[in-house]
């Protein structure tokens, strides 16, 4: 075991206090500290880190990635002189397969080596690993991106690990007959038991954190920041009404991506250059609680970009039975390096509380597979791969000492402030080589101030077997809701047999904390907890169930709802029935979950079709989808009773149950489907019946209503009608429609047009329409946001050779480019040195009737003032092209009124009554629908192209200084 002499935590104090001079090329939030602690030759290609308790750092080499050339390896890195840089290197095991992750575990090493887990001990202790044992085969090997990673150790001593995109079906070795099928899940297992299980949800990322409390968050390129709200065990397969339980908790996103600040100049993106400026490249997610960063810092999540070379930071808040993670910084990320090899792939929590920063530092970080070919031809994929940097991010502040030399020393580190201390004594206290617990000061540990200390020990105890129940139950009460939440799912393993202990979990169904009931709920659902609930038990159950369906829940915990009283769910769903403003969504959550049981599938509708519940249509919509045949008769009676309604949204749902049940659709049914087509578009009939009214056409065969559903997409119809008619066209499968739709094509309105155009790719049978609508021009190409995916549908991901062929003359794997040689003309001014200030002035001369920059221009066409997170060669490119990649937004429209008046613009405003023109220059004017005579986009962007007729090389040069640095 280890003891930190008093010499030596003098010494790192004095170290703390000491500022580093930032290292050239960095920008760091605050007063926060930089320093780099180790670099090639004494490592190369880091992609994971973990300290020992002595302070030596195991540090995993990938040189491999991403073409698969070299074997990952592990070094241990030493500190000789103890001036908080390492000075020596040694290779600890070698030729280990494409490994990306590993963590300490017992005496030795796991290692997530795909297809395999490996186990690596160093049995004569000579700092080299000597004995190697497969443990688990079958992980998927694929893109090295999306391999399973990021080994952690739970607080319940089990291992979790990310998915990452590649699944699988892992086995204990040598079992291979009862492999467990990923399925686009994340999994954990458990050594000392020889169990696995899916664990929920994987973002597909590379890297896995958790935080204080066992909770666990992902990332992955574009969404940086993902929480698992509770884990697959206790959904048991059930449906649900969300898709799964992996929940975007960012609140800070703009369309879908959340803005970072990476300094210096851009280089040029390999693919989606829209995304300049934002997440795009996420990963090695990390939790700090380290204590030595200030309050500030406490209790968030850092998340790396290694395309745009940065770090940045959310702090975690409580919201419902989830979180939202907030920015810690404004407009301003923790690090960032104008050093465009700087590749932060992950980071750890150190002993001394610091975050260490795993930099690969490599030329080239994306793989191959989402590189266009032609770009590919001229990159060194192997630029880098001899390098490789760690830093240090630290702060000028005394961190707590630690000691872990005697069994009373671990349990005092069990309290600690960083968590790395308090997971390592955990660790140890765990391991094998602790002979015996220090059993009575663990359990005083219990009662101590320090909720992290009555955490750790909780969890310690519970795992050795040592935890008294009497001990639980205070926990399950005690005043923090997160070790009230771990109270809960380690009760799940005592609750059999013992009722004080299931009435205090029914109890904390009530708790003022929305995430404590979740986890009530969620244990008492699973099936060996409720097979233990006496009759008793199970009526107090449904009373504190209905009590918490009158509290603010979000959907998680409503589901978790639905779980707990799964035995009785015909009693709670009457009961619900019985109450006007009950919670529709815990309904149609046990209407989903029983419809496949013909006698509660009856109950349930007769109990809905006596209830004077508002929200029945969603209800009976989450029955249709699950349901199979149930007692008819019961069913029918129920289902005619509940259709004496003039509801028009229930009469719907009801003629889809029927459809599904095989029952004959309804005479009133029938008769407003007569009516329905004259309905739709009655201009004196409120929107949201006329939706309805075309909602009831669902169940018109296409024919009878294609003319009804294209007279809807007219730009003087609701926005939400077009929406609507849309959907029901993408479901049919005709090929009139995508001809149509072409011919509409100028008519549709800015944002119908996304998703006809969404409907023409996406669906293959349009997509030879598609392409002679662009090779005709009838579409312009730059409408259609043809970002690398969406080419590659036509491009690759169709077994069509002449859709192919076709594709490859409109654009390539690169990019969409129509003006090459105005691009070409003016290439050299990418190499020219420019001056901001005359830049300004070909602003002000050439874009600023349309564009704002700062305080200077008119707002027509897309802002400017951040658009220096974009490289030169891509403004070069959008200042010469504009057609080529226009947001729809952008394009021009001409509108005729009545009158005979012409105005043109872009659509800056449209309601369902008026659509507003921002006309070159900015000057606004709103139309009135009734008032046009037509209305029609021009394809094209409002920015004219041959801007380089009126510029010279240089001034272009100047512009793109000014567009890259301001004034």
């Amino acid at each position: 075991m280890i003891r930190f002499t008093a010499a030596f935590l003098l010494f790192l104090s004095v170290l703390a206090c000491l500022k580093n001079e930032l290292p050239d090329g960095f920008e760091l939030a605050g007063d926060l500290d930089l320093s780099l602690v180790a670099s090639e030759p004494l490592i190369k290609d880091p992609v994971d880190m973990a300290f020992r308790e002595n302070g030596d750092a195991l540090i995993l080499e990938m040189p491999g990635y991403p073409q698969e050339d070299a074997k990952s390896r592990l070094v241990l890195l030493k500190d000789t002189d103890n001036d908080g840089v390492f000075d020596q290197s040694s290779v600890y095991a070698e030729g280990l397969q494409l490994a990306n992750s590993f963590m300490l575990y017992e005496e030795g090493v796991l290692v997530a080596a795909p297809p395999y887990l490996l186990w690596l001990n160093d049995t004569d202790h000579d700092e080299k690993a000597d004995k190697i044992d497969t443990l688990m085969g079958g992980f998927a090997t694929g893109n090295l991106q999306h391999n399973y990673n990021s080994l952690t150790l739970g607080l319940d001593g089990w291992i979790y690990a990310a998915n990452g995109g590649n699944d699988g079906s892992p086995y204990w070795w040598g079992d291979s007959a009862n492999a467990l099928p990923l399925r686009n899940q994340d999994f954990r297992f458990n050594l000392k038991t020889q169990e696995m299980e899916r664990f929920g949800e994987s973002s597909g990322g590379f890297g896995l954190a958790m935080d204080a409390f066992g909770r666990f968050f992902e990332t992955h390129n574009t969404q940086h920041i993902s929480h698992l709200v509770f884990a697959n065990r206790y959904l048991k397969d059930r449906p649900i009404l969300t898709d799964h339980t992996l929940e975007n908790i960012s609140d800070h996103e703009e369309n879908g991506l959340a803005r970072i600040y990476p300094i210096g100049e851009q280089e040029e993106r390999v693919n989606h250059p829209e995304q300049s400026g934002y997440f795009s490249g996420s990963c090695g997610i990390t939790f700090y609680e380290g204590g030595a960063l200030g309050p500030e810092f406490e209790n968030t999540v850092w998340v790396a970009d290694v395309v745009l070379n940065l770090l940045h930071a959310d702090r975690l808040e409580p919201n419902g039975a989830s979180f939202q993670a907030k920015r810690v910084l404004e407009k301003q990320d923790v690090l960032a390096s104008v050093d465009r090899a700087f590749r932060p792939v992950n980071m750890t929590v150190g002993p001394d509380g610091a975050m260490y920063v795993l930099d690969m530092h490599r030329k080239v970080i994306e793989h191959p597979e989402w590189i266009p070919d032609e770009m590919e031809k001229a990159m060194d994929l192997n630029a880098g791969k001899t390098e490789g940097r760690i830093y240090k991010i630290s702060r000028n502040r005394l961190s707590e000492p630690y000691d872990f030399s005697t069994p009373e020393s671990l349990v005092k580190a069990l309290g600690h402030p960083n968590q790395w201390v308090r997971m390592t004594a955990q660790r140890i206290m765990l391991s094998a080589k602790t002979a015996k617990l220090p059993v009575k000061q663990l359990t005083e540990l219990l009662s101590c101030e320090r909720v992290f200390a009555r955490l750790h020990a909780l969890h310690v105890l519970s795992n050795s077997g040592n935890l008294p129940v009497e001990a639980l139950m205070k926990a399950m009460i005690d005043q923090d809701p997160g070790l009230r939440e771990n109270a809960l799912q380690i009760a799940e393993e005592y609750i059999a047999g013992n009722k004080d202990l299931a009435g205090g979990v029914i109890n904390l169904l009530t708790d003022q904390n929305q995430r404590v009931r979740m986890q009530a709920a969620l244990s008492l659902g699973l099936p060996e907890v409720a097979a233990g609930l006496s009759n008793q038990l199970k009526e107090n159950l449904i009373q504190k169930l209905l009590e918490a369906s009158d509290l603010k829940n979000d959907i998680y915990t409503v589901t978790a709802l639905a779980f707990a009283v799964q035995g009785q769910s015909q009693t709670v769903f009457h009961k619900l029935c019985l109450t006007r403003d009950a919670d529709s969504r815990l309904l149609a959550t046990l209407a989903l979950h029983n419809a496949d049981n013909k006698e509660v599938a009856a109950d349930m509708l007769q109990s809905l079709s006596e209830s004077e519940i508002t929200d029945k249509a969603f209800i009976i919509d989450q029955l249709t989808k699950n349901i199979q045949k149930p007692a008819l008769t019961r069913a029918r009676v129920a289902i005619e009773k509940m259709e004496k309604t003039d509801d028009l949204v229930l009469l719907t749902s009801l003629a889809s149950l029927r459809n599904k049940l095989g029952l004959p659709t309804s005479a009133k049914f029938i008769a407003y489907s007569k009516e329905a087509a004259s309905q739709v578009l009655d201009t004196a009939l409120p929107d949201s019946l006329r939706i309805q009214y075309l909602k009831i056409m669902e169940f018109v065969p296409y024919k009878e209503k294609s003319d009804l559903l294209f007279a809807c997409l007219r730009n003087s119809q609701p926005l939400k009608l077009q929406e609507a008619a849309l959907r029901q066209l993408n479901g049919v499968k005709e090929l009139e429609i995508g001809k149509k739709l072409v011919s509409l094509w100028p008519e549709l309105s800015p944002q119908t047009r996304k998703y006809a155009g969404d409907l023409l790719l996406y669906n293959e049978i349009h997509h030879d329409v598609l392409l002679s609508a662009l090779e005709e021009k009838k579409i312009n190409i730059g409408e259609m946001n043809f970002d690398l995916e969406r080419r590659r549908t036509l491009l690759w991901w169709t077994d069509n050779m002449k859709t192919r062929r076709r594709a490859e003359k409109l654009f390539t794997d690169s990019g969409v480019t129509n003006r090459h040689e105005a691009i070409d003309q003016m290439k050299p001014a990418l190499e020219l040195e420019g001056n901001s200030v005359k830049g300004l002035t070909v602003f002000n001369n050439t874009c600023s009737s349309c564009h704002t920059y700062g305080k200077y221009g008119v707002e027509v066409g897309p802002i400017l003032t951040e658009i220096s997170r974009k490289s030169k060669a891509t403004l070069l490119h959008d200042i010469l092209d504009p057609n080529a990649a226009a947001d729809p937004k952008y394009i021009n429209h001409v509108a005729e009124s009545t009158t005979g008046e012409v105005y043109s613009g872009v659509v800056s405003g449209e309601t369902d009554l008026n659509i507003t023109l921002t006309q070159m220059g900015g000057e606004k004017v709103t139309l009135k629908k009734s008032n046009l005579k037509s209305f029609r986009s021009t394809g094209s962007s409002l920015m004219m192209e041959g801007l380089e007729n009126s510029l010279s090389v240089q001034e272009m040069a100047d512009l793109l200084a000014f567009l890259q640095t301001g004034m």
